[in-house]
């Protein structure tokens, strides 16, 4: 397996769940898996969750509540429909981080977040850092740790 610092976004390919054992935000995604596949352009994230009892997913986890989401790793954007929002990401990589900042617009409010997903140098812990603000001033953060299954 390659080595995380290899600026390699394959070495995040695989199967990640929730760390049972790390601390994780009261309004975390229940049950969430995430499956990481590599391809020529780079990674397409397959994800299942527990759906929130009110049907309604957190602002701050737009883009991370996805079934299905591909993020280009060399700065190119992507325009994904989230759900009813048109959303733009923008992802790089750097070392051992994927770094991606997005915007969308939410009821004619725009809003935007910048994930960083940190790999472990052994490969088998990722951390995602999560920030989101809109322009009403709401703003939220979560730290999510995953462990490759």
């Amino acid at each position: 397996m390659a080595s995380a610092k290899d600026n390699n976004p394959d070495s995040y390919s695989g199967k990640w769940v929730l760390d049972k054992h790390a601390p994780r935000p009261g309004d975390a995604p229940n049950g969430l898996q995430t499956k990481i596949k590599q391809d020529g352009s780079g990674l397409t994230f397959e994800s299942t969750f527990k759906e929130p009892s009110s049907g309604v997913v957190p602002l701050l986890y737009l883009g991370i509540m996805t079934e299905k989401l591909h993020l280009n790793t060399d700065g190119q954007e992507v325009h994904t429909q989230i759900g009813p929002f048109m959303a733009v990401f923008k992802t790089t990589m750097d070392g051992n981080k994927l770094m991606t900042d997005w915007k969308a617009q939410i009821n004619g409010d725009p809003v935007e977040g910048h994930w960083v997903h940190t790999l472990s140098d052994d490969g088998k812990h990722m951390t995602l850092e999560i920030h989101e603000s809109s322009t009403h001033g709401q703003q939220g953060d979560a730290t999510l740790n995953f462990v490759r299954k």
